[in-house]
């Protein structure tokens, strides 16, 4: 603003610091595995309708559509799903050709993504009632109109035209993408495809390519090196140890994901024996039986299918951060599990061994009469405190998101107490409303947490190195994983100790 008279003038300006975050997590579900079809890049979906318009319903490779299914069930707001396709799998494609005297190819159409799935696609072309341009349908598995999922009308091969065909089918398409044949030409109507006459004409040559291990699927997760969130990480059905393991390295190695793994189709010695050959890492959880559910594909009246319990359990976790924070364990008697019917039975003797594993121990998922089908455990596989619980490790992971979101701002501000203050006020404010939220222990903030940005750390070395150096301590919840009650007879004004 230029300031033309004397007077007081007042300006609104946004500040600096990062605004408070919430003691919500920020930790977003992602689901890595073979689909049907689909994109092959993490994609974020809100809801099932919105997988399913996108990698399709049950079909072949149900691992991860039936865990997205399960995760939504269970409470699921949005998760990333990464599709791993065969690096020799293919897409299906269809050439039109043009209306010239000597007919030419001129629109390449192909399915969105590999797999053998385009090939129950189908284009049809006729003509506008707009005299140059036409109308393009695209069908999917079948050919009559109660196949025609998209339809493009009054497009033409005139580049400079707004109905330029490749631009409008690219733009919104979720089956096919389009190719100019002759890119470079402007085109004339004559090059517009031909009609095909009422008949849909089929894609071809969709490959899945050569069969897809469990060794791709893991070596699929850098892909979500592109995503900023924090994740919950399970790839549905997938238990080997060297597999697994893989995962949690990456896991540790982001320092901002947490992986659910699921459970072995076996008994409960060969799940602690698997378990134990798991990395001992806070980063990772294991969780015992698979969920017996009603079978999606089967018309069979009461059909039931075994599903891998991790999507479940991530649904019920993601459910728990919004209601109660990231603080809380997602296990105990409100952490009921929906869209299941049954888990195999578990004796006492079982639940001991599963619970205390060694080393490793294994999440029970159990039928509680009155309750229903809940998750029961919340330790990571790293034995001893203090990362031995899952909400310790997960706060930790929200923390270090949190804070280093809060101070992002300090880049290239001039390095002194003005900043250094401003650090300060910014994290108290935050730890200050996580502690009032319930994440951390102490019954006053000083007894919570501390944070130091001062003169003390930060000599005038640091500052010649061009560092801000921040320490910040935190008392952690617990889950009361045990409730121990000691009951006394009260007789008379004399308690007597019953043994």
């Amino acid at each position: 603003m230029t300031y033309l008279r004397p007077g007081v003038y007042v300006e609104e300006t946004l500040n600096a610091i990062a605004p408070v975050v919430g003691a919500a997590s920020t930790s977003v579900a992602a689901f890595v595995g073979t689909i049907d079809r689909g994109p092959v890049t993490p994609t974020l979906v809100t809801s099932w309708s919105q997988y399913t318009s996108l990698f399709g319903s049950w079909g072949t490779n149900n691992d991860v559509t039936t865990a997205v299914y399960l995760f939504f069930a269970n409470g699921g707001s949005q998760c990333y799903i990464r599709r791993v396709v065969s690096s020799t799998a293919a897409a299906a494609t269809r050439t039109l050709n043009d209306t010239n005297s000597t007919p030419a190819a001129t629109l390449a159409i192909a399915a969105k993504n590999p797999g053998t799935w385009g090939n129950s696609v189908y284009v049809a072309v006729d003509e506008s009632t707009v005299t140059g341009y036409v109308n393009i349908t695209v069908f999917y598995g079948g050919t009559t109109q109660a196949y025609a999922v998209e339809r493009f009308p009054d497009v033409t091969m005139l580049t400079t035209d707004p109905r330029y065909a490749v631009a409008i089918i690219n733009a919104t398409s979720k089956y096919v993408t389009a190719t100019d044949s002759s890119a470079g030409d402007s085109h004339s109507a004559l090059d517009n495809p031909a009609t095909t006459g009422g008949t849909p004409l089929a894609l071809s040559s969709g490959s899945n390519g050569t069969s897809v291990t469990t060794a791709n699927i893991v070596a699929g997760v850098t892909a979500f090196d592109t995503v900023n969130s924090s994740l919950i990480l399970n790839a549905p059905g997938v238990t080997g140890a060297t597999d697994v393991n893989a995962l949690i390295t990456y896991a540790e190695g982001r320092g901002d994901v947490f992986v659910v793994i699921d459970a072995l189709n076996d008994t409960v010695s060969a799940q602690i024996t698997r378990a134990a050959q798991y990395s001992s890492s806070s980063y990772a959880a294991n969780y015992y039986p698979n969920l017996t559910i009603p079978s999606p594909t089967s018309t069979a009246s009461g059909a039931t299918v075994t599903a891998p319990c991790g999507a479940a359990v991530i649904g019920r976790m993601v459910s728990t951060d919004a209601s109660r924070g990231v603080f809380k364990a997602p296990a105990g008697m409100d952490a009921r599990l929906s869209g299941v019917v049954s888990v195999a039975a578990l004796t006492n003797s079982e639940l001991d061994d599963l619970n205390q594993g060694d080393p490793a121990p294994v999440n029970a998922i159990r039928y509680i009469p009155g309750s229903g089908i809940v998750v029961m455990g919340a330790r990571t596989l790293k034995p001893g405190y203090a990362d031995r619980y899952i909400p310790v490790r997960r706060s930790l992971i929200y923390l270090r998101k949190a804070l280093t979101d809060l101070t992002s701002f300090a880049v290239f501000e001039p390095n002194d107490f003005r900043l250094w203050s401003q650090i300060t006020s910014a994290l108290e404010a935050f730890l200050t409303d996580f502690w009032q939220q319930g994440g951390l222990r102490g019954l006053a903030p000083a007894d919570a947490y501390f944070v130091k940005c001062d003169s003390e750390n930060n000599p005038t070395e640091s500052i010649d190195q061009g560092e801000v150096n921040i320490e910040v301590g935190v008392a952690l919840q617990r889950p009361a994983e045990f409730v121990v009650i000691r009951i006394s007879q009260y007789d008379s004004g004399a308690v007597v100790t019953v043994s």
